[in-house]
């Protein structure tokens, strides 16, 4: 019976192998549709203050595990596909560092090592990687001491180490921009990172200077960092001489991630509103109050226009009826201002649980993510933030499991990183007549490919258009990677499946398709 099925799997194989090329031949990119193969998935998960993980200061290391993985595994189920995690909240570290403490959001104490220890960023790394997931560390760059007089610092705090490089502001103290070595030091932080974890992307939040800047107002409304200014402005006025600071340290941070590692990715969380209509021509229509460009000093656009970072995630926290900043116009906004870059829309699933009325309507996220998919521009969304989601707020996560992402999406690919296809991945079959199950090992085509992991396609024709089909299942990489089939009575009465495997790189490049027939179990 066995040999069978191999002689049968054979001619299958032959005869469908015509098929796989002349569709091959005819592959053209889809463009966004209501249910996208590629979008790009993922939930913040914010260590500042224990706001998602860990759940509390100086947990044991093992209650730390498994809660990370209890997150992992719901996110998943939700039909996310990257996890966006909070390594360096404030000149600290979820991981042992050469330049800075560990975190006291952490361990308690600033500082303090784990304990018993284990590293917890590489931890992290390797269990969302073993879902298939992506894994992108968020850092923020210039907060150095969250809340002074009440956050623990460490006796060998680079705040300690080099008071001149920073200044107070209100109750934070901040690394000052302008100084040249604090645009270094930051930039060696990054490398660092990137250097020694497998990270897929660093990311920087919204969070460059304060948002309670008033520029040119009284003490303690303006950032104090005139001395600065004097030594460094040469001739600019203030404003753009803080946004030149800004666009150092995101163009020194941009080449050191890719002078490290090219396929790792930048991208920028800004607040949602660049610049408003009356502020600049090329601003949205909005009437906020504050905006990346005159009060963060962050001018994303440009960074954009230059290829400094590979993808932005606009916070668009705003419901669709909002006066001054409503969701539509902002979404139309930035889908026409990425410039070629990726754009993932911020989702405010926490303002569930904030006294809005636009919030307490059940459709407001669902809307959110139909009216994203009308944009081919938009590749996905990043929803701030994980602990929001174990609560399920007016079904928002049944709606994402058995609806929006009810099935696996791929990454998006980045061209302009890398455009090659891996190898044509390879396979070998094993029947067990008597468990009822077909199991198809899978392995790379080569062993210098460098995998996410294999897509599946399931249909039932040999003339699928695989740009047009959503993956049926997707495996992350293992060297012993098996997808299976269970006979069921379903499958044995009904019409044969005919299976495909691709093999995705590791900036999400899939290979060509490889026919694996095995379906139903029929032997004929």
């Amino acid at each position: 019976m066995r040999m069978a099925l191999e002689n049968w799997l054979s001619e299958k194989i032959n005869g469908l192998l015509c098929f796989a090329t002349l569709i091959l031949s005819g592959l053209v990119c889809s463009a966004q549709s209501a249910t996208p193969k590629y979008e790009f998935r993922a939930a913040w998960v914010a260590s500042v203050e224990n706001i998602d993980w860990p759940s509390k200061k100086d947990l044991p290391a093992d209650s730390q595990r498994a809660e990370f993985i209890r997150l992992l595994d719901m996110h998943r189920q939700n039909g996310l596909n990257a996890m966006v995690v909070q390594i360096r909240p404030a000149a600290d570290a979820f991981f042992p560092s050469p330049y800075e403490p560990w975190s006291e959001w952490l361990t308690g104490v600033q500082g303090k090592a784990p304990d018993p220890y284990y590293d917890p960023l590489a931890f992290m790394i390797e269990e969302t990687h073993r879902r298939g997931m992506e894994f992108h560390a968020w850092c923020n760059p210039y907060r150095a001491v969250k809340t002074i007089g009440r956050s623990s610092v460490a006796i060998d705090h680079i705040s300690r180490k080099h008071p001149s490089w920073f200044v107070r502001f209100e109750n934070t103290l901040y690394f000052d921009p302008g100084n040249k070595e604090v645009q270094q030091y930051v930039t060696n932080v990054i490398r660092d990172i990137v250097r020694r974890y497998d990270i897929d992307a660093l990311h920087f939040d919204d969070y460059f200077y304060p948002y309670d800047i008033v520029e040119g107002g009284p003490p303690g409304k303006d950032f104090p960092d005139n001395a600065t200014y004097i030594r460094y402005g040469g001739g600019m006025s203030i404003g753009d001489w803080r946004r030149s600071n800004v666009d150092s340290v995101i163009l020194m941070t941009s080449r050191a991630i890719k002078e490290e590692k090219p396929y790792c990715k930048f991208g920028i969380s800004p607040f949602a509103i660049w610049r408003n209509r009356s502020q600049d021509p090329e601003g949205s229509e909005t009437q906020g109050g504050v905006t990346d460009y005159d009060n963060l000093y962050a001018n994303v656009l440009l960074w954009l226009k230059r290829g400094w970072i590979d993808y932005v995630v606009p916070q668009i926290y705003f419901d669709f009826d909002h006066p001054r900043a409503p969701y539509g116009p902002l979404l139309d906004w930035w889908a026409h201002h990425s410039y070629g870059r990726h754009c993932y829309v911020g989702l405010g699933i926490y303002k569930a649980f904030e006294r809005i009325a636009a919030w307490h309507d059940p459709t407001q996220i669902p809307r959110q993510i139909r009216a994203m998919r009308n944009y081919p521009e938009v590749q996905g969304a990043v929803y701030f933030s994980s602990s929001s989601f174990q609560t399920n707020p007016f079904g928002w996560c049944d709606s994402l499991h058995n609806n929006y992402y009810s099935y696996p999406a791929l990454i998006p690919p980045m061209p302009w990183l890398d455009s090659a296809r891996p190898h044509d991945p390879l396979f070998h079959i094993e029947y067990d007549r008597k468990e009822g199950t077909g199991t198809a090992w899978l392995s790379k085509g080569m062993p210098e490919d460098s995998l996410r992991g294999y897509a599946i396609y399931q249909t039932d024709s040999a003339t699928i258009n695989f740009d047009s089909v959503h993956a049926y299942s997707v495996i992350p990489y293992d060297p012993v990677a098996g997808f299976t089939i269970h006979r069921t009575p379903v499958e044995e009465k009904g019409p044969v499946h005919y299976y495909f495997v691709t093999a995705i790189s590791r900036n999400n490049v899939e290979s060509r398709p490889v026919p694996l027939v095995f379906s139903n179990f029929d032997s004929k």
